[in-house]
């Protein structure tokens, strides 16, 4: 049966768990913590499922907490949606695609530092929560258990990133990040190897072009 992502639905909740840290950041005896918002492109792959290269397309946007730790260094908490998953190249014969779409509500903790005036690094664990997972084929999009009897995706992705950050101004910056799953999102449906770490399962890979704002 074919599935509709209830996009409002993702608005509302990213919301509703971002309040907190609106009404944080808002307090006046907080000055060290500044509230921001981050969105941009982000292209991703799964491995394991066959199909190479980054050709999913989707987005990310949330909000940041920035807490200042140092002159050289920040904590960052953020919480926003992105998309992640993978794509088939465009059949030219038949024009159809395939693909995974998984989108998740993401909660990264990033240590920045501040390795010059104009270049920031970033690392950060993150763990993010499956909102929602279907496939698209022939044009149609089902439910993951609908295509081919295939095992569902975790609710949970834990993973690493890593970037650098362009820094644009005292509150704007340009990062470039990548990121890795260092869990397994799902079971591998077709593992050969059952002592290869890869083989064991599924892994979100997302390379993502953000604009990070602090207010």
């Amino acid at each position: 049966m074919p599935q509709n992502l209830n996009y409002r639905k993702i608005f509302f909740f990213v919301l509703l768990f971002n309040l907190p840290l609106v009404i944080f950041a808002q307090n006046e005896s907080t000055k060290r913590f500044n509230l921001g918002y981050c969105l941009g492109p982000v292209s991703s792959q799964m491995s394991g499922d066959g199909l190479s290269g980054f050709d999913k397309f989707g987005g990310t946007a949330g909000l940041s907490l920035r807490a200042n730790i140092s002159e050289r260094s920040d904590l960052l908490l953020g919480m926003g949606f992105i998309s992640k998953g993978s794509r088939a190249p465009l059949d030219t014969l038949t024009r159809n695609v395939f693909a995974y779409r998984l989108n998740y509500i993401q909660i990264p903790i990033t240590w920045q530092i501040h390795w010059s005036e104009r270049i920031n690094v970033h690392l950060s664990p993150y763990a993010a929560y499956l909102m929602h997972q279907s496939v698209m084929a022939n044009k149609y999009t089902y439910s993951v258990s609908e295509y081919g009897g295939q095992p569902a995706f975790n609710d949970w992705d834990f993973g690493i990133n890593a970037g650098i950050g362009f820094v644009l101004s005292d509150k704007s910056s340009l990062v470039f990040e990548y990121g890795q799953s260092i869990v397994p999102i799902r079971p591998n449906p077709a593992q050969a190897n059952q002592f290869s770490y890869y083989e064991r399962g599924n892994y979100n890979s997302t390379v993502a072009l953000m604009l990070l704002h602090y207010f």
